[in-house]
């Protein structure tokens, strides 16, 4: 049988480290699990030396096969081949392995900032869908867990609570989180002075610069909606995707490998020298150092365009309209498609994040807003935490489309499906989707001409 075993975008060295030992090895085998998967992320181990280029390595060890890695665009063929799945406790995690029909184990990261792992693996362990343990404690859990013993999770209903969790659990994730929220305090508002490039380059590029490594760490897993849009484009498409940051979403579709072509363009040099090799280190992607605001491209000349957390570091309404106009004129006026996602003034339930203080009035306009930033400590060395402020602005409903009627408008766009008829030349876009998913606002568009 197979274990797979995952910490996600976090570093968790004490579990990481854990695994490796021989005496949680003989748990595993002891269990009849003689084949092993670990992702092990940017944590610190014996063995972490031999996946710096985030290649995958095999070896064996106390009678156990195990293959590591640091990070893949997507986990989900390794849940899916997976019989028992060992994780931290984040949230995103526990839904995909238990909607899988996955037995789990999960031990809770406690060196994390704000934690709360714990309270919810408790309360999930209480509910019996799933085994919490500790570092110290994991091979005695393997030893005694019995998979027959965890009950069904609850089915997945798409009605409720965007999409992601049917009303049982956001009961649970309500009761265990409920005193966090209760004590976040509102993100601090950004006061925008000066000349608004200059003002993002200070607080937006140089930062990503500084942190292109660890928040590339965090960044790995496509989001459903935009993997969709990817994979529902046809073979030899080529496409943008603007402020591709680390370039997760340049490898997409990951079941159609080099089927349509994505170039990434990012002001982070740092970043894109990460992207260059996104999802396979032999692979070289397509990538390019500019500003969003830049269309160094032919009109039309891209089948699709994305544009994923980008437009939100803007830091003026103008330019964030510019960044929508040059995302439409990059892609066909006959079949042009764009998807585009920004931050929202209206977080989830499992969002870290206060946008409005429980006072203040919700504006239509959005606000502008500094999101700290906490560059991981070095254990070693006992240094504290670094922290960057970063300007965001955080979209109100219905202002995402807002900005693309404007943009629309300024182009001479007709806005509306292509109608059957029409005097000829006429150009035009259709809002397909207009939506909110997990904190964020996206629209995708169709261009048409007739």
């Amino acid at each position: 049988m197979l274990a797979f075993v995952t910490v996600g975008s976090t570093r968790f060295d004490s579990l990481i480290s854990a695994i490796f030992t021989k005496t949680v090895l003989l748990s595993f085998r002891t269990k009849g699990y003689t084949n092993l998967v670990v992702q092990c992320g940017n944590s610190a181990f014996e063995f972490s030396t031999a996946i710096q280029d985030n290649q995958t390595h095999r070896m064996e060890r106390a009678g156990v096969d195990i293959e590591f890695y640091k990070f893949k665009p997507s986990l989900q063929e390794d849940y899916e081949k997976a019989d028992l799945v060992v994780s931290h406790a984040g949230s995103g995690t526990i839904l995909d392995v238990r909607r899988m029909g996955k037995p789990m184990i999960v031990v809770p990261n406690p060196t994390l900032l704000d934690n709360h792992q714990e309270e919810l693996a408790l309360a999930l362990q209480e509910m019996g869908y799933l085994k919490s343990t500790s570092v110290e404690n994991l091979a005695k859990t393997i030893n005694d867990f019995d998979p027959s013993d965890v009950k069904p999770f609850p089915a997945f209903d798409g009605s409720r609570f965007a999409r992601i969790m049917d009303e049982e659990m956001v009961q649970v994730f309500v009761s265990s989180l409920h005193h966090l929220n209760m004590t976040l305090r509102a993100l601090e508002a950004a006061k925008v002075e000066g000349d608004p490039q200059t003002y993002e380059d200070q607080n937006v590029h140089a930062i990503y610069n500084e942190i292109a490594s660890h928040f590339s760490s965090t960044r790995y897993k496509p989001w459903p909606i935009i993997a969709a849009f990817l994979q529902s484009l046809t073979t030899g498409s080529i496409g943008l995707d603007s402020g591709t940051g680390n370039g997760k979403y340049l490898p997409l579709p990951l079941d159609r490998p080099g089927d349509i072509w994505t170039i990434g363009l990012d002001r982070s040099k740092n970043l894109l020298g990460i992207a260059r090799t996104a999802g396979n280190a032999n692979i070289f992607r397509e990538v390019v150092l500019g500003n969003v605001l830049d269309n160094p491209w032919r009109k039309g000349i891209f089948d699709y365009a994305i544009s994923i957390a980008t437009i939100h570091h803007l830091a003026t309404h103008e330019r964030r309209r510019m960044a929508v106009q040059c995302l439409i004129q990059s892609t066909s006026p006959v079949h042009g498609r764009l998807l585009i996602y920004v931050w929202a003034i209206e977080q989830d339930e499992l969002s870290k994040r206060k946008v409005v203080a429980d006072e203040e009035i919700l504006s239509s306009s959005g606000k502008d807003v500094i999101v700290p930033w906490v560059l991981s400590n070095n254990p070693q060395t006992q240094t504290s935490p670094q922290v960057f402020n970063r300007y965001y602005h955080m979209f109100a409903k219905g202002e995402l489309s807002g900005l693309v009627l404007e943009a629309a408008a300024e182009l001479g766009l007709q806005v509306g499906q292509k109608p059957p008829q029409g005097e000829k030349d006429t150009q035009g876009i259709e809002i397909v989707q207009d939506g909110w998913e997990r904190s964020n606002y996206y629209v995708e568009l169709q261009r048409w001409q007739i």
